[in-house]
């Protein structure tokens, strides 16, 4: 694998005083509401993924926020109101069909709400997710691999200590430049470890051909393991495509079910099932600060609930920004201009970063 020199993420200034002191001085009262009454956000269910064996993201990634604006690019043709279809409209993985596809569709089928469950739990980031694959020019299917992996679940943890929606395990995390500390775990970091992830299979399949099953099934089992059975099949005069190779079975399972996933989100009615609308329109926006942000703080004077700001932010351990900085958090975007107010009536904005609620948007419509 070829040597990335890692590049450390722009740190905002370090404050005297905090914004979480200076947003107490406001007197802001908790609404009182419940979680199950929080307008902005339909939490996860928490789940523990499963066992994915080896996985080596690269280190081309910077901490979340830290690229705050819209990228000065136009992400998709797609005018309309429903996410799912901008999915479905982008240009497809270019894997041939096989029979292990029809497979994983018809054990995916049996549960004739199978995609009201998948819509439930991607609304939260699908909008990110596809705004940060079609940036890269990468095929909007692949927002679906977070379904494969830990069900959309920021928090999941497999049984060999891998985390996060994308499941990075503490080494690799390490390696593409996620830190791990006692305040902060950024392979739970929802954007930055969405950026690890798309450079480490955008890598993947530049090393193995252009192939994105390839490359999928070197993101499970590693990278070494795929060509070393690709070269085991060339001794032998076999072809050395994915569905020729002799894998672990659990990857042999792993490609056919996000190209069965992607089937039913493409043609929801074929198989029985009902696909609910997710609005294609930003759902989350970076907010940025001088100083350290407390998330309980935050939750008042934003009028969201502190589960909401911390279901957002998993990487943040203690619930606060790391007294170092970066001082960043994902907010709903109805919440993220009053935050953003709260902290420039502190004093302790960032200018240009802060300035407006477009700065802060991670994609467009």
């Amino acid at each position: 694998m070829q040597t990335i020199t890692r590049r450390p993420p722009r740190l905002a200034a370090v404050a005297s005083l905090t914004i979480a002191a200076l947003l107490a001085l406001g007197g802001c009262a908790s609404s009182g509401r419940s979680a199950n009454d929080d307008p902005y956000y339909d939490s996860p269910r928490s789940v523990s993924a499963r066992e994915y064996g080896y996985v080596r993201p690269n280190v081309d990634v910077r901490v979340v926020g830290s690229e705050s604006r819209t990228f000065g690019y136009s992400p998709s043709s797609y005018r309309g109101n429903d996410l799912w279809e901008r999915v479905r409209r982008s240009r497809g993985l270019g894997v041939t069909d096989n029979p292990r596809v029809d497979r994983a569709i018809a054990a995916l089928k049996r549960n004739p709400e199978y995609l009201t469950d998948l819509s439930r739990r991607a609304r939260p980031y699908l909008h990110m997710i596809v705004h940060e694959v079609e940036r890269r020019g990468m095929p909007a299917e692949l927002a679906l691999l977070p379904e494969v992996e830990s069900r959309y679940n920021p928090r999941a943890i497999s049984p060999v200590a891998a985390t996060g929606m994308w499941q990075f395990m503490p080494y690799t995390g390490k390696e593409m430049g996620l830190d791990q500390n006692s305040w902060y775990d950024g392979r739970n970091d929802i954007l930055a470890s969405t950026r690890g992830a798309l450079s480490y299979l955008q890598q993947l399949r530049a090393e193995l051909g252009g192939d994105w099953a390839l490359a999928l099934a070197a993101y499970n089992c590693g990278p070494r393991r795929v060509a070393s059975a690709q070269e085991r099949n060339r001794r032998r005069g076999k072809p050395t495509d994915f569905w020729s190779l002799d894998l672990p079975a659990e990857t042999e399972a792993y490609v056919p079910k996000l190209l069965a996933v992607a089937a039913l989100v493409k043609e929801p009615g074929r198989y029985g099932q009902r696909l609910p609308v997710i609005p294609n329109r930003p759902a989350l926006e970076v907010v940025a600060s001088s100083a350290q942000i407390d998330l309980a703080h935050a939750a008042r004077v934003s009028g969201v609930s502190l589960k909401t700001l911390r279901d957002l932010n998993p990487g943040l351990k203690r619930g606060k920004t790391m007294p170092s900085g970066p001082h960043q958090v994902l907010v709903p975007v109805d919440a993220a201009t009053k935050l953003r107010k709260a902290i420039a009536k502190a004093g302790k904005a960032v200018g240009s970063e802060v300035a407006s609620r477009d700065d802060g948007m991670i994609g467009g419509s």
